[in-house]
């Protein structure tokens, strides 16, 4: 063998860069050189930008339209080391589509699917379930998202869970769970808990609507008149 062959070189090349010995650098070369190759053209380069019709605006559109940003184009477009947090809130924003083009979720859902309304009769819909929305479906299971449906014919919405274990929507803290920040659940708001929402009071135990006393000055034992030391002996 030939003491300056291209994988000799990479193994010192390996070793001066890691520090490694020979043989330790030789077996990190060979397990990478072993792995399978990862197919990067699998995923349509047309996924990876807005749809030309998502960029200029819609006759009739309403107001409220916007054209897609990058944001909106779901997972297709992080990196490969992505944090948990980055792909939570991409499954939490990205835009919907219609039924004829591939969802921008992570999948598993029923986008495409046929409308369900009165699926045991001769008068089925013929319209397809558009996937609209994905958000925390949960208050402690991290993993667990809800999935909102609305039919592109009749209108018929579709709740449906999924569990996502390689997409938490947040951790566990020492207080409780902790979701990532912007991505939207339906029971908390960035402050804490939604509007509307009253979980009482944590210290005196107080319900939502009753009164709190936390706040309130300690009843004087006796008689603040003629200074009686208990409730009784006052001739008030």
């Amino acid at each position: 063998m030939v003491s300056d062959s291209p994988r000799k070189k990479a193994i010192r090349a390996r070793m001066t860069e890691t520090g490694e010995n020979y043989t330790t650098a030789a077996r990190a070369l060979d397990a990478v050189a072993a792995r399978p190759a990862v197919a990067v053209l699998e995923i349509d380069p047309q996924l990876l930008v807005p749809y030309p019709d998502e960029l200029i605006r819609p006759e009739g559109a309403s107001s409220r339209w916007t054209p897609v940003v990058a944001e909106e184009l779901g997972w297709r477009v992080l990196p490969a080391d992505a944090t948990p947090q980055q792909r939570a809130q991409v499954e939490a924003h990205w835009r919907p589509v219609s039924p004829a083009r591939p969802c921008r979720c992570s999948g598993k859902c029923l986008h495409a699917l046929q409308c369900g309304e009165d699926d045991d009769g001769p008068d089925r819909c013929p319209g397809l379930y558009i996937h609209v929305d994905r958000y925390p479906g949960g208050m402690f299971a991290v993993a667990d998202w809800q999935d909102e449906y609305e039919c592109n014919v009749c209108g018929e919405a579709l709740t449906t869970s999924v569990e996502l274990p390689a997409i938490p929507w947040g951790e566990a803290g020492p207080n409780g769970t902790i979701v990532y920040d912007n991505v939207r659940h339906p029971n908390f708001s960035e402050g804490g808990y939604d509007d509307g929402y009253d979980p009482g009071c944590f210290e005196c135990g107080a319900k939502a609507g009753y009164r709190c006393t936390c706040g309130d000055e300690p009843e004087p034992e006796g008689c603040e008149e003629c200074g009686a030391g208990g409730p009784y002996g006052c001739n008030c």
